[in-house]
């Protein structure tokens, strides 16, 4: 294809050698003429094209592995919860109730890793009732989303020091472990209802010796917020 500043002398040449030419060369020649310039646009537009499909591409894969603000958002947890023992049970059935309050980082569209602060109480009636603080590290995993809403299922584990022995025979410091599933439903683009079933862990791991290892093992329910 003739580049436009070089086209008005190439032009002047023609219509000077076109009364010399022969009828099969006026033939040719018109053909080449009409061709070439078609063929510059339609490998023009193919290019348009091309360029359309790769962005359509990039957006797609970008929209596929969330995008920085899906990748790397940090979010607050606010929730409260209920505990019983439920199997490999002490002298005395244990109850816990109380919150938790969470703060975590989403590290890929599908895992976030967190930290938790818990305070519970304990009710290990007859016995005195007992205050129980705990820090945990907890990573989650969101297994599915179907709309607004995301099924998880998350684990971890931290320590405690309780404001008397727990449970009965036990010591004040205990190791926690915690796991579970849940569901998160979003209300906004901020703000995500909470909820799930937890099995709740808490022993020394026969730190002050076998004898004064009793374990608590809990089935819970918990709800509340997740502000992002």
């Amino acid at each position: 294809m003739i580049p436009p500043n070089d086209r008005t002398p190439k032009i002047r040449e023609l219509v000077i050698e076109w009364p010399l030419m022969s009828t099969h060369g006026r033939a040719v020649l018109l053909v080449l003429t009409l061709v070439v310039p078609g063929t510059g646009v339609a490998q023009t537009a193919d290019g348009v094209a091309d360029a359309g499909v790769g962005q359509t591409q990039v957006v797609g894969a970008a929209q596929a592995t969330g995008g920085p603000g899906e990748r790397e958002r940090w979010s607050v947890d606010l929730t409260g919860g209920f505990f019983l023992e439920a199997w490999d049970l002490n002298r005395f059935q244990e109850q816990l109730a109380g919150a938790v309050i969470g703060l975590s980082r989403r590290m890929t569209p599908n895992w976030t890793l967190g930290v938790e602060a818990s305070l519970l109480h304990v009710n290990q009636e007859p016995l005195v009732d007992v205050f129980l603080p705990a820090m945990s590290v907890m990573l989650r995993w969101r297994a599915l989303r179907f709309g607004d809403t995301s099924l998880y299922v998350e684990g971890g584990g931290g320590a405690s020091y309780a404001s008397n022995e727990v449970p009965n025979r036990g010591t004040r410091f205990n190791l926690v472990s915690q796991t579970g599933v849940g569901l998160a439903r979003a209300l906004n683009a901020r703000i995500e209802l909470v909820g799930g079933l937890r099995w709740l862990h808490l022993s020394n791991n026969s730190l002050d010796g076998r004898s004064r290892n009793p374990d608590i093992q809990a089935l819970g329910l918990y709800v509340g917020w997740r502000v992002n």
